[in-house]
This record gives structure tokens, sequence and C-alpha cells, in this order.
């Protein structure tokens, strides 16, 4: 049977964030993931945690300095901010008994690509040997270019070179809407990088809703990956149509 975490940095908006874990808890998840946690210390966050009766499965490293920007682990003129926020994204992890960290590339236009590419290598490696002193690895996130302009790792091509150049201990973090978007039928693809996969999240496509607000055949995903050999949490990463409760037929049909 599929584990559903929900990502209640888009979920449960209706409620502060600290009231999310037990929002996310009535409504039948077992676990949760966030975005960005750093708005609370990590104390409250995983005593809410702890009260719900829920597991946190997901963070993002912190984004960096600029804001709307999809990440900083590429940038070179971050290096330095990002390996003292890569410290405090360990400290999170270990307080919320968090086991992945998404490391979010960030964006690189094309002349310097090939040197944004060996840094994020590089920065994944030493994310994997800081992250397992807590007991937590990081995961590379493809990104549509559509939705972020310019984004380092736009495709699951550059994505597995990527993987296959840095520490084995990263992974890759799959989003069947990000797949969508860029044109790829999900099922097969998702199958086929599943040993490269160490967490997979979901919104139908278009519009990055609730499954059945657009055109993917989500029961046929679903049932995909319960056939597999792949054992992770599947994040309901979507912005609902409307209210978080009224989007979430596609749990309920889980039975």
């Amino acid at each position: 049977m599929l584990r559903f975490s929900a990502n209640i940095s888009l979920l449960f908006r209706e409620r502060p964030l600290l009231e999310r874990f037990d929002a996310a808890r009535a409504a039948g998840f077992q676990a949760v993931e966030i975005q960005i946690p750093y708005e609370q210390p990590a104390s409250r966050l995983a005593e809410s945690a702890r009260q719900a009766g829920v597991q946190v499965v997901l963070i993002n490293a912190p984004m960096g300095p600029v804001t709307g920007a999809p990440g900083m682990a590429c940038r070179p003129e971050q290096r330095a901010t990002f390996r003292a926020e890569l410290e405090r994204a360990c400290e999170y992890a270990s307080a919320l008994g968090c086991a992945c960290v998404n490391v979010l590339a960030g964006r690189a236009a094309a002349p310097e690509r090939g040197l944004c590419e060996a840094l994020l290598t590089e920065h994944l490696s030493l994310a994997a040997e800081q992250l397992a002193t807590v007991s937590a690895r990081p995961l590379l996130e493809v990104i549509n270019p559509y939705d972020a302009p310019e984004y380092l790792v736009s495709d699951f091509a550059s994505a597995e070179r990527i993987l296959r150049a840095c520490d084995a201990r990263t992974r890759l973090q799959y989003d069947i809407y990000h797949a969508a978007r860029i044109g790829l039928e999900p099922q097969p693809n998702l199958i086929a990088l599943l040993p490269l996969i160490g967490h997979m999240q979901f919104a139908d496509h278009p519009g990055r809703h609730e499954p059945g607000s657009g055109g993917l055949p989500f029961r046929q995903i679903f049932a995909a990956i319960e056939s597999s050999a792949y054992a992770g949490w599947v994040g309901a990463e979507y912005h609902p149509t409307g209210d978080t409760l009224g989007s979430l037929d596609w749990l309920r049909a889980q039975g």
C-alpha cells in the first residue's frame, strides 16, 4: 500500500503552519513535508509533529538570500552561504528526524552551466557527508524550465549525469508534475528511473492542482508505483483548487 505524505507548505494553508500537522493527521496522512521550515524554530516544529503523531519525511535546504530563487547549490557567488546554511539544514533534519533534504540547484545561464554543474556536484557530495551525520540524505529535484526559467537541472538526463558523478547517497526527488510539464509520460519514466529515486511527489497537470483536476491517469500511476520496488513516501505537493479537505477525493479513493 502506498504511503502518502502531505506537503504542508501547500496543503492545509487554511491554518497556521504549526496547526497543519494536526490537520494532516486528521485527514488521514501519517507523514508531512515542509518546503521551507526555517520560519519556525526546529523545536516547535518537532513538538507539533510529535503531538500530531506524524512523521516529517522531507524538508528543503535553505534557498539562499535571493528572494524567489529556486535554490543556490550551483551558484559560485553563494558558495560560502550554501556551506553555512547546510549546517542549518542538518540541525533541522536532526531535530525533526527527517531523512530527506531537497537541495535545490538554482539558476544558471547557458555560458556558466558547466561551471555551475560542477559546483552542484561538489555541494551535493558535501551535503551527503554532512547529512549522513544526522541520518539524512540529500535529494536532487528536476524542475521544469517553464515554472523556473534557467533552472540548472530541468531534465532527467542532466539529473542522472549529476547523480552518477556525486556521492552515491544523493538520490533523485521525482516529481510527477514536473515530468509531465516537460512532456514525459510519468508512469514509464519514473519506473525507468526507480533505482535513483529517493522520494516522489505529485500534482496533476496542467495546473499543478489535485489529482482529477488535470489529465494525468493517477489511478494507473499510483498502481504502477505500488507494484514497483519503491518503498518510500509519495508526497502530495499541489495547490488545491479550493479548500484542502475538498481536494482529497484522490486520498479517500485509496481506501
